[in-house]
């Protein structure tokens, strides 16, 4: 991995983060809070833009800078002045420092990214990336012998080289032997499929680590997310729009159970004492409703909304204004 980490402020300008990468000649970087912990990352993509307006006008604004000018339309000014939270990526899968190679590779592959915060506890210790995870491999695999054939991941690397030998003037090779065919058995056709079935289980269990570490991740964003007046607001106008279409209640917010102190116990019980037990944003919108909505006679709803292998996995929040429910606070 890289140890020298280059990352950003969460407030730093889309302007000094473009800067910032070329100076620094690096295609993406870290997005810090300011306790240090992880909340995004931003890329050059991210810089260019989404839409096709945004990509128009942020493509002229990043030339303008690479010839070092200042912008001057106010659309490009507005738009390097953006904090890079508007444009990061978030929330970020990220790897541990002691994750084996293969756990790299699979993410990188199943995610389809580029690179992974390398994290030690909370904090940011690395980035590895694509050509990282190359090179690593490539240090691990044997220089072959004269004679030997050449195979797996260095016959990648020797075929994407250069070299000034064309197919058509290649010395033409002997034919190889044909091997004679083992004789077919009912007990080799049970073993290829111990085989397949043994290879389904351990992608079961690659697929389930994958999980665990992706709800990890989330549950560290989920710690660290705030609820403001606008997505309070625009949270309250949803919930009017559900009455007018004759709901009688209105999701405020679903979140792992992991981020209440007893895991979801007391909600999946419902005990009456359930919102002691919860954090993070959650917390904030409990906080919200007894403040602001409980005295205008809504109810708030807490509920298990979804199991993994019979325990709490996920919890919803939901705002009613029908009759009470259990784990309803009146």
């Amino acid at each position: 991995m890289t140890k020298d980490v280059v990352s950003v402020l969460v407030g730093t300008s889309v302007r000094d983060v473009a800067i910032l990468l070329l100076e620094k000649r690096i295609s993406a970087l870290p997005v810090l809070a300011a306790n240090l912990q992880l909340v995004g990352m931003v890329s050059e993509g991210d810089l260019v833009g989404r839409s096709d307006s945004d990509r128009v006008a942020r493509r002229d604004w990043w030339l303008t800078l690479l010839k070092d000018v200042q912008p001057q339309t106010g659309t490009i000014a507005a738009l390097a002045a953006r904090p890079v939270e508007q444009v990061m990526r978030a929330p970020v899968l990220t790897i541990d420092a002691r994750a084996p190679l293969h756990e790299i590779a699979e993410m990188l592959k199943v995610y389809d990214i580029k690179r992974l915060p390398v994290m030690q506890e909370d904090r940011v210790v690395g980035i590895v990336s694509r050509s990282d995870l190359v090179r690593a491999m490539a240090t691990r695999i044997p220089k072959p012998t004269m004679g030997e054939s050449v195979g797996g991941l260095l016959s990648l690397f020797t075929g994407m080289m250069q070299t000034d030998v064309r197919p058509e003037n290649a010395p033409a090779s002997a034919l190889p032997a044909v091997a004679e065919r083992p004789p077919v058995t009912a007990g080799s056709f049970r073993e290829l499929v111990t085989i397949a079935e043994e290879t389904v289980r351990a992608d079961a269990v690659a697929a389930k680590q994958l999980a665990a570490l992706e709800r990890q991740r989330q549950i560290k964003v989920k710690r660290l997310e705030h609820l403001d007046k606008e997505v309070w607001a625009k949270l309250l106008d949803r919930a009017q729009a559900a009455a007018t279409q004759g709901e009688s209640s209105f999701e405020l917010i679903r979140f792992p159970c992991d981020l209440c102190s007893d895991g979801g116990r007391k909600i999946d019980v419902a005990e009456i004492d359930w919102p002691t037990t919860l954090g993070g944003e959650a917390a904030e919108v409990y906080a919200r409703w007894e403040r602001e909505l409980r005295p205008a006679g809504f109810r708030l709803r807490a509920q298990i909304v979804e199991y993994l292998d019979g325990i709490p996995s996920d919890i919803a929040l939901s705002l009613a204004w029908a009759a009470s429910e259990s784990s309803e606070m009146k």
